[in-house]
């Protein structure tokens, strides 16, 4: 039965499961990621659909509590926490991985693999995302 969290729950797996992919991969060197083209596409392609995940979390959540909707995918990630769904510094802290969203979509010719790799090596803010997520969704139900 679906239910109107069932959205976010959803998504919060296809997170974990980007992550479990992503996860052995941490461990590579700078020098490996650069030569591996194959790689470079997991991780860009897994990297994009984990932030497009997060976005539309935070976008549900934001309809679901009947919250002023933002002008902006930051704007979704900061008004969690100005809601104290996310602890407002993680909020701002995460929100720019936003615009990383965008270059991988729209400037996927000039993407800075450095950058990529910088990401990578920060997903622990992803698993953070998602506690703070979850701990909203057991107050919810």
């Amino acid at each position: 039965m679906e239910t109107e969290f069932s959205g976010i729950e959803q998504r919060l797996e296809r997170l974990k499961r980007c992550l479990t992919k992503l996860e052995p991969l941490k461990e590579k060197s700078k020098e490996e990621f650069y030569q591996d083209e194959y790689l470079q596409d997991i991780v860009e392609r897994n990297l994009e659909v984990a932030i497009q995940s997060c976005i539309d979390i935070a976008n549900r959540i934001i309809s679901l509590d009947e919250l002023e909707k933002p002008k902006d995918y930051y704007g979704s990630i900061i008004r969690l926490g100005e809601e104290n769904i996310l602890p407002y510094d993680f909020a701002q802290k995460f929100a720019p991985i936003t615009g990383f969203r965008n270059i991988l979509i729209h400037e996927y010719l000039d993407i800075d693999w450095d950058e990529v790799y910088k990401n990578l090596q920060r997903m622990d803010q992803f698993y953070k995302f998602m506690d703070y997520v979850k701990k909203w969704l057991s107050q919810k139900k």
